[in-house]
């Protein structure tokens, strides 16, 4: 008895697998966070390069802040 079914050959290389292939020689993708870190860092720089034109040389502290909870 013969089956009425029928495999589906393999795909073959696709663009799909190119951009893929493409993709991995790049390497790994920059995670958000290396960004965010990035932003942070010059944050803390802008601050501690204004707070030492008013004569600060330590960061501030929570208190100092106002911060209340």
């Amino acid at each position: 008895m013969h089956s009425m079914t029928r495999t589906i050959p393999a795909p073959a290389s696709s663009l799909y697998d190119d951009m893929e292939d493409e993709d991995n020689r790049r390497g790994p993708e920059r995670d958000e966070t290396d960004q965010f870190h990035q932003l942070v860092r010059h944050l803390v720089t802008d601050g501690d390069a204004r707070a030492a034109l008013v004569g600060r040389r330590a960061r501030r502290t929570l208190a100092e802040m106002g911060v209340t909870r």
